[in-house]
């Protein structure tokens, strides 16, 4: 369990925006950056930066670009598995 699952359990935010927080929290804290230099980084303010880390805000589209691009990282697009429907054996 991470140190931020916790947080998870009392959020309204989608669990794979919960997981990629996770991660970029993960991330910047290995990068040793602080959550002012990130924000500065990034171009908006402190307070959003935690709210965002606390699972209280989703980051918009851009702005989880501009996060991305300050630690470095980027995100793969895959498209989802589906199941082939099964043929009948007649």
């Amino acid at each position: 369990m991470t140190n931020f699952q916790h947080f998870k359990q009392t959020t309204n935010v989608p669990p794979a925006y919960q997981d990629v927080i996770a991660r970029l929290v993960s991330e910047r804290h290995r990068q040793k950056i602080s959550q002012e230099q990130l924000a500065s980084q990034i171009g908006c303010a402190v307070s959003l930066v935690h709210k965002w880390e606390q699972y209280k805000r989703v980051p918009s589209g851009f702005l989880l670009s501009c996060w991305l691009d300050a630690l470095g990282l980027k995100i793969k697009v895959y498209k989802k598995k589906t199941e082939q429907p099964r043929r009948s054996s007649s």
